[in-house]
């Protein structure tokens, strides 16, 4: 019933019951959604890799800080067992990191695929807007 009402949707959006015109308009639209969709991936890409780069900053950091103590009590009080909260620290941030990482390349992969996806679509509708 969904795919009828539909259809009856675009014919009347179309302005026509021709069944080219109907196509027409079902790719056009689908091309506006996967064209949405591929831009909220691509920027939700950009937001994931700006994120890897902070936690890989914030992650050298640490390493430095722990590496030399006299650096880090510049910033902090140093106590007793501080040593340790920073390698915690440090593997704390890098499993977050290689989270992060490892989401960022199935998106990109996502992404790819979505860019063909895209291609596909746009090819049909060209075929129909030479119609």
């Amino acid at each position: 019933m969904d795919g009828l009402v539909r259809l009856l949707e675009l014919a009347y959006s179309a302005g026509s019951v021709s069944a080219a015109d109907v196509m027409r308009l079902g790719f056009e639209r689908e091309v506006q959604e996967e064209r949405g969709w591929f831009s909220f991936l691509y920027g939700w890409c950009v937001h994931v890799a700006d994120r890897v780069a902070y936690l890989n900053a914030i992650i050298q950091e640490l390493e430095f800080s722990s590496s030399d103590m006299s650096v880090a009590q510049l910033v902090v009080e140093l106590r007793s067992g501080d040593g340790l909260v920073f390698a915690d620290s440090i593997m704390y941030f890098k499993a977050i990191r290689d989270f992060e990482a490892e989401k960022l390349a199935n998106m990109q992969l996502f992404l790819q695929a979505s860019t063909a996806h895209l291609r596909r679509r746009m090819q049909f509708l060209a075929r129909f807007n030479a119609m």
